[in-house]
């Protein structure tokens, strides 16, 4: 035997042995879900075969939809997005694009009528936009001529066509969120909405787009802190009082009632005035000039005012949003990635955007999303298809074991969420699709339970958030895990994926769902997420999302059974035109190789024929 054979023969033993303890460790926590299941986790599923299938089941849900909506004719829109780079002789080329399709269902038939509908000419599809950036620029715009400036700055842009692409959709579904004639009444995702509010929410320390001219003003850092306060609705509790960022819940009072007593908030919310003080006063009114300041706090009559010189604050910083992406994908004008910022010695250069300032730009646009969509009464949903999170089965079942909820024991479950779910039906003859979870609260994405050292040297086990106290936004999002195809006509049941759905909680249907549990320590303050305990509890909201999801996946395409046809099809919407962008940008690198100035003088040389 030859030593090639015997490196390869090697090889393959060693990934045989690695298979074969992969699939062993899996049959093991497979069995330890099924009995976890069948012990405790099957009050936290929610069947919904009677509510999609029975009539009584769907006069139910159609009564619930009607409530909601005021109609039986429901209008939807799905939106995906695609992105590109490629890299050029001379320069590096950013594709980022988003894709809608929409559609009506009538639930005049039986089974629904879905018809999609055609956009008329006039009409933006699509958020489309190219950023061709030269390598000199990726570097040199960001340094003086004799200082170099760290590897990480020279390189920040590299990546960038992620947030365009994020940015892309965030705003197309503003644009259809904000027209009347097409507003749909379902606006469906292919994102984790409550992820992206995580994710683009930057410190303002970063956000280089401070200074930014637009309308006759400067984008200040008040106008980030006042952005980042929203969405704001006081009737659901949003912003909270939780201890991070506690600053947000005084701004989104005083917004509305723009004079409040500091004994009265502290009273209304069972906190000290000294408390409520220490919290706010560094990042409203404490750092800043007199006449910079968010908030006015009198030491003699103990009240706290807002500054109206930043009443328009959030419409401003809504109008920067829709202008700069107004120029990058209606316009096509790659330039609205640019902007003039002075340098140390006090001189006017052109920088581009950052990843943090799109993400900055997509935090403004989610925010403004959500404010539309409570306003004009659409259901948001956001549907993620594989993830590696264990928001589910380790930090919400752990959080509620801890405040004494929920009572199991210690078991090692599959290690993911996605994983644990879908070994379920395997145990359990008669789940049948749709089902779900219950519902949880997004901020369990980053509440948990951790193992505490102590002075003493021993452990315990703590409720906090990430690095402590950084907690996302409670009461915004509920999120649950569903399966929407489960065929059991064969010995081995035949199934889909189990998809992540996270939906915007719904006025008027939602409210008071958080009153039954609170979550307090030093850490976090006090946090009251949103609550379903178990299946027998009643979600209208949850209902109306699945029976609608159920409706809108037809199981038409083997490669995404289980998954909403809407979203497919705007996946190949957008898929389309990375396709045709791909060979456009390809082709660009013939113009450049044209170009005199780029050749070098190797090149000059050989391409000169000599007899």
């Amino acid at each position: 035997m030859s030593e090639i054979s015997k490196i390869m023969g090697a090889y393959k033993d060693a990934l045989d042995n690695s298979q074969n303890r992969y699939e062993d460790l899996y049959h093991e926590r497979a069995k330890n879900a099924i009995e976890f299941y069948n012990d405790f986790f099957k009050n936290l599923v929610k069947p919904y075969k009677t509510l999609v299938k029975d009539p009584a089941g769907r006069r139910k849900a159609m009564r619930l939809i009607e409530r909601l909506f005021g109609t039986d004719e429901i209008k939807f829109a799905a939106v995906d997005g695609t992105l590109y780079k490629d890299i050029l002789e001379d320069y590096m080329v950013f594709f980022g694009a988003s894709y809608a399709v929409r559609g009506d269902i009538s639930f005049q038939g039986d089974p629904p009528i879905i018809k999609y509908q055609k956009w008329s000419s006039e009409q933006d599809v699509s958020m489309v936009a190219y950023v061709p950036i030269p390598f000199a620029e990726l570097g040199d715009i960001l340094e003086e001529q004799f200082t170099s400036t760290p590897d990480q700055e020279k390189i920040n842009l590299t990546n960038i066509h992620t947030q365009i692409m994020q940015l892309a959709e965030v705003f197309l579904l503003y644009d259809l969120a904000s027209n009347a004639t097409i507003r749909p009444n379902i606006l469906l995702w292919d994102q984790s909405m409550s992820g992206v509010m995580a994710t683009t929410e930057v410190g303002r320390e970063s956000v280089g787009l401070i200074g930014y001219s637009f309308m006759g003003k400067k984008l200040s850092v008040q106008d980030v802190i006042i952005a980042y306060s929203h969405p704001h609705n006081l009737g659901i509790g949003v912003p909270s009082c939780k201890d991070f960022r506690f600053f947000n819940y005084i701004l989104a009072r005083l917004s509305s009632t723009k004079k409040e007593k500091i004994s009265d908030i502290a009273q209304e919310i069972g906190l000290s005035e000294s408390y409520v003080l220490k919290k706010i006063g560094p990042s409203l009114f404490k750092k800043f000039n007199e006449e910079e300041k968010l908030v006015f706090y009198d030491e003699d009559t103990k009240e706290l005012t807002f500054n109206e010189k930043y009443s328009e604050s959030w419409e401003y910083s809504k109008g920067l949003f829709r202008h700069i992406c107004e120029k990058l994908f209606k316009e096509k004008d790659p330039t609205s990635l640019t902007y003039q910022k002075r340098d140390s010695e006090g001189n006017l250069k052109t920088t581009w955007m950052s990843p943090n300032d799109l993400k900055f730009l997509i935090a403004i646009g989610t925010r403004a999303l959500i404010e539309l969509c409570w306003k004009y009464n659409i259901m948001l949903i956001g549907i993620v298809k594989d993830s590696m999170s264990r928001h589910l089965s380790r930090n919400y079942l752990g959080v509620m074991r801890k405040i004494g909820k929920y009572s199991f024991g210690n078991v090692l479950l599959p290690w993911t969420d996605r994983t644990f779910l879908e070994a379920l039906p395997y145990g359990d003859e008669e789940l049948v699709a749709p089902w779900s979870t219950i519902e949880f609260d997004s901020v369990f994405m980053t509440l948990r339970t951790e193992t505490v050292d102590q002075p003493n040297g021993s452990t315990s086990i703590k409720i906090r958030g990430v690095k402590g106290r950084v907690l996302t936004t409670e009461r915004l999002f509920a999120r649950s895990l569903a399966q929407f195809f489960l065929l059991r006509s064969k010995p081995s049941p035949l199934m889909g994926h189990v998809i992540f759905i996270d939906r915007l909680v719904i006025l008027g249907f939602d409210n008071k769902r958080w009153d039954e549990v609170l979550i307090e320590n030093n850490d976090i303050g006090k946090v009251r997420p949103f609550i379903f305990e178990n299946n027998a509890k009643d979600n209208p909201g949850q209902d109306i999302s699945m029976f609608l999801l159920h409706t809108l996946t037809r199981n038409l395409y083997p490669e995404v059974i289980g998954y909403p046809d809407p979203l497919h099809k705007a996946d190949w919407g957008a898929k389309s035109l990375q396709k045709k962008a791909k060979n456009m940008i390809k082709s660009s690198n013939v113009a450049i190789l044209s170009r005199p100035l780029h050749k070098r003088l190797r090149d000059l040389r050989n391409g000169v024929r000599r007899i």
